[in-house]
């Protein structure tokens, strides 16, 4: 049964002002379908949705220290979950999951990270802001630790002809290797064991 003018003009006030289709059912009693028709027929957009339920009033970096515990040496442990594939530190803000040396990373560097981040001291579980590098800042501190050790090549390609100045990566020991090759032969080594 259509609905008189005035009791329209109502509902498409209340629908443009935000109100939930059940919201403008209940405020002007008609059936619970009735809003969401006339929603349809007057070109109203869906209401917006409200914040969630579980919407943390805290930033991320907030969010990120309260699964840290302090150790000694200015080093953090991470007391949060993991991934199940490999143990990542992470946890969910805002209905959004991150890495936890990621986040740890921008709050040290004030920005987002390239690459993968790790942590570049002594305690490989750390998450400490001040002791996790991106894979460029990991890449130049190891090529001070080769060159202060001596393992630094001068070669410009790796044996298959990959550039050293693009894809030259070192072990945390200073010993370089090509990025590119170690990939391949990754992705070989899991298709293989895939199979």
């Amino acid at each position: 049964m259509p609905l008189d003018t005035a009791t329209v003009d109502r509902l498409a006030a209340m629908l443009r002002e935000g109100a939930t289709n059940k919201a403008a059912a209940l405020a002007l009693g008609l059936g619970r379908d009735t809003p969401a028709r006339y929603r349809a027929a007057l070109g109203i957009g869906p209401a917006p949705k409200g914040p969630a339920y579980n919407r943390s009033p805290l930033t991320i970096e907030q969010k990120f220290m309260t699964f840290t515990q302090p150790l000694d040496g200015g080093h953090l442990a991470w007391t949060g979950r993991r991934t199940r594939s490999n143990g990542t530190p992470t946890f969910t803000h805002r209905e959004r999951t991150y890495t936890a040396r990621s986040i740890a990373f921008r709050a040290a560097a004030g920005r987002d990270p390239d690459g993968y981040v790790t942590a570049e001291c002594e305690f490989p579980e750390c998450v400490a802001p001040a002791h996790v590098a991106d894979e460029p800042a990991r890449t130049r501190l190891r090529a001070q630790l080769a060159a202060v050790l001596g393992t630094a090549t001068d070669l410009v390609e790796c044996n298959r002809g990959h550039s050293t100045a693009q894809h030259r990566r070192y072990t945390p020991d200073g010993a370089p290797y090509c990025g590119t090759c170690h990939t391949e032969m990754k992705r070989a080594r899991l298709a293989a064991e895939a199979a």
